[in-house]
Parts: structure tokens; sequence; C-alpha cells
């Protein structure tokens, strides 16, 4: 390529470096940039979208709101079967840095899981970087690395609005409201958990720990929480420390242990969990019962990656350069025993 035919060296391997980067980010996270339009929108997901007070029932739909002078959206699927006189509960599912509604819907089949089960499930889409307007994240709450307009975006502020937003058009339940996302979107499910428990009953991270000193603000009430975590993620280490790679946000991390510890201290169970067993590579430990009758569950996979147990990868999430998103375990199916934790945990 002449583009990078620079006659000073130094420069060269910056150019060459800064490109390499940006390609692996957007091609292990976000999938093919072909199929996203500007301000991260996928369009291979074509929905309804709702401008007006109206009657609305099973479908997909997507909603465009305004936060800080900022057009934001979000995309979801109504059930079959939804009754508008009946409250429906709804589960928020995070996309991951990079990432897109699209791509985490893809992953996770919980259309399906939805229709048979009858939830809402909305996928929202986070906001893009100054160096980047495709690829999609969430303040989570770390320290960005290149962007220090990042720390101003308020997604808790966003995601509050989204609640409201949807229960204007249909009959949702505000006691059955849950969160959970892989990655980014897992952090932010902690975020959630600590700064709008007011609104969200339950979480369910998946390969993403709570971000170092995520409780500057303390959740005043219990949050139940189901933690899935392989051991061979390499991008949200399980004992912590450095991720593999990382441009845009702090790359340090806590350990799922840490991580799961200070929500056992948080909901005042204790310290020793009241179960373990196995399934395969998969092993479940349960603390509890904490206050409120709250619980932590925390499922560790041997042979697990920073993927969605018994899910599914993108194309371009597999190997890459040789960094790539890891294995799936298949013992377990994350998206059944996110929806059965949530069932039996809707807000005190």
């Amino acid at each position: 390529m002449k583009a990078i035919k620079i006659n000073i060296i130094n420069k060269k391997m910056v150019y060459i470096s800064f490109i390499f980067v940006i390609l692996l980010t957007s091609t292990v996270f976000s999938g093919c940039l072909k199929n996203i339009g500007l301000g991260g929108e996928d369009y291979r997901w074509d929905v309804n979208w709702i401008t007006q007070q109206d009657s609305y029932g099973t479908g997909d739909y997507g909603r465009r709101i305004e936060v800080q002078n900022v057009s934001r959206f979000y995309k979801f699927h109504i059930p079959i079967g939804y009754n508008p006189e009946i409250l429906t509960p709804v589960v928020l599912c995070f996309h991951g840095g990079g990432g897109y509604p699209g791509a985490v819907r893809y992953q996770t089949d919980f259309d399906i899981l939805a229709d048979n089960e009858g939830f809402i499930i909305v996928y929202p889409g986070g906001h893009h970087g100054l160096w980047n307007d495709r690829l999609l994240f969430w303040n989570d709450g770390r320290t960005p690395k290149n962007d220090p307009s990042f720390s101003d975006i308020d997604d808790v502020g966003f995601i509050s609005l989204l609640i409201d937003d949807l229960g204007m058009y249909f009959n949702i339940d505000e006691n059955r409201i849950f969160a959970t996302g892989i990655s980014n979107g897992a952090m932010m499910s902690y975020r959630l958990a600590s700064e709008l428990s007011n609104k969200i009953a339950a979480i369910a991270p998946v390969a993403g720990q709570r971000a170092i000193g995520e409780f500057g603000q303390v959740p005043p009430v219990p949050v139940p929480i189901i933690h899935f975590h392989g051991i061979l993620d390499e991008w949200a280490p399980y004992y912590g420390g450095k991720q593999v790679s990382s441009f845009f946000l702090e790359d340090f991390r806590n350990s799922v242990l840490n991580t799961t510890i200070s929500w056992v201290i948080h909901n005042k169970c204790p310290l020793y969990p009241y179960d373990t067993f196995r399934i395969g590579n998969a092993t479940c430990t349960k603390y509890g019962p904490g206050l409120n009758n709250s619980e932590v569950v925390l499922w560790t996979l041997e042979d697990g990656g920073h993927t969605w147990p018994g899910g599914k990868i993108t194309k371009s999430e597999g190997d890459y350069l040789g960094i790539g998103v890891g294995p799936i375990n298949h013992d377990i199916s994350s998206m059944e025993l996110i929806w059965k934790f949530f069932e039996s945990n809707p807000k005190q």
C-alpha cells in the first residue's frame, strides 16, 4: 500500500501500529463494519422504528431518544403472545466494547428465549468515541486512555431514560427489569447494579468484572448477581491483571473472585458458599442468602474464553493474527440460566 511507504521509519511504525489496533479492535469485537452505519446502527437487523404513540404488538422495534443533546438508540424484540394488559418483564442485553446490538443478539439468540418465556429483550446501542464513529462502547466506570470526553458520557442516565421510554409504549413490569451483557457490556451491568438499583432488579455479567473503584456510589439495596467467566479469557483475565490488548479503555482488571466477594459482602451474604456443583467443565458456586434473600452466583468455565457459554461468536470474532475471543463452553446455556435466575429474583 502506498499509504504506508513513509520515509521516516518511526512514522511508518506508528502508522502501521495504529492501523493494526483499529483493525484488531473492530475485527475482534464488532464484526464486519460494512454492515454498520454511522452512529453504529446495525443494518443487518431491520426493525420498525417507533416515532409516535400507538398500540404495538409482537415484533422487532427501535427507538431513538436524546441524551445529553445526542441521539441514542435501542432495539428490542416484543415476544410472541405479548398482552398489553399484562405486566411483562424486561431484560436489557448489552453488547461488548466495539460491538453493536445486532452482534449480541446473534451471539445469544435471546429473541427465541424471549418468545418461549414471555419477556421483552432490549439491546441498547452504546456510544462512539471521538476517534471512531462506528465502534460502540459503554462508560462502565473505567478510565479512558485516549478520549477524555468518554468519562462525561452518561450511560447510566441513558439506560434510566430508556426504561422510562419503553414503558410509554409497552406494559413493562417495573419490578422485573434485569441487565446482562458481555465484556464492556458486563461491566456496564455492574455499574447499573451499583448506580441504578432503584430500577434494576438483578444482573448477569458475562466475561467482565466490575470496574476498579466501582463502589464510589454504594447501591442502597442488595442486587442479586449471576456471573459467568471463562478461565481461558484473555480479554478479561479470570485472575485479574492486564488484558491482552486495549486501545481505548484502562486495561487492568479486578479478579473474578474479588468482584464476586465484593458483592457477597455488599449483599450481606455469608462469605462461604452454601452450594457448589459441577456440570462438565462448568463449576457453579452459590453464596447466600443475604439481605432481602439476595444471592450471588458464580459460574466458572474451565474451557471458556471471552464468550457466552452455550452461545455463538460472529465470524470475525474467531482467531485473528493469533488473538481471538477463545473457546465457548457448551456444558451449560448461560442464556437459559440467566433467565431462570432473573425469574427467581424480582425486585424486593
